[in-house]
């Protein structure tokens, strides 16, 4: 019995599907999702006021203020949180990062921000409605005094690198 089950299944499988050679048009679609490319305009430059030339580090909070001074080298002027826009396709999360491009015995380190958990890498933070998103930064910046140069208004630097998450 057994034999016999076994061969009139096989026997419908091979001939059953033996004489039948169909051709199949299935209409299927893909999809895409197109988004703005992403840009950031700034609103307020970061900006640390006055330094001694003098080996040191101070903090730059969110709230433009000097945060830690422990060399005082800080020597006054303007101080200022930097304050930036990021704009794309509304709602679309997004993630940020921030590196320095040191140079000149003035090194940009351990920015900090506004978003997620304060500190960067950012992963995953919306753009709001409108498709923007406010960013306040923060940073420490180190004096190398063998190296700096005195000057006014010295460039520092840094480079966001923003994709859509």
């Amino acid at each position: 019995m057994k034999f016999s089950t076994r061969f009139l299944m096989v026997a419908v499988l091979v001939f059953g599907f033996a004489g039948a050679t169909y051709a199949v048009d299935l209409p299927v679609d893909g999809k895409v999702d197109v988004f703005q490319p992403l840009t950031v305009a700034e609103t307020t430059e970061l900006d640390f006021g006055a330094v001694n030339d003098a080996d040191g580090t101070i903090t730059l909070d969110l709230l433009d203020t000097i945060a830690a001074d422990a060399n005082n080298i800080h020597a006054g002027g303007t101080v200022t949180s930097g304050v930036y826009t990021f704009s794309g396709t509304a709602t679309q999360a997004i993630d940020i990062d921030v590196t320095a491009q040191n140079a000149n015995g003035l090194l940009l380190s351990n920015f900090t921000t506004n978003l997620g958990g304060g500190t960067f890498p950012v992963v995953g933070t919306a753009l709001d409605g409108a498709g923007d998103l406010g960013c306040t930064l923060g940073a420490n910046l180190e004096v190398q005094s063998a190296i700096a140069a005195e000057g006014a208004n010295q460039s520092l630097a840094f480079t966001f690198s923003a994709n859509y998450n």
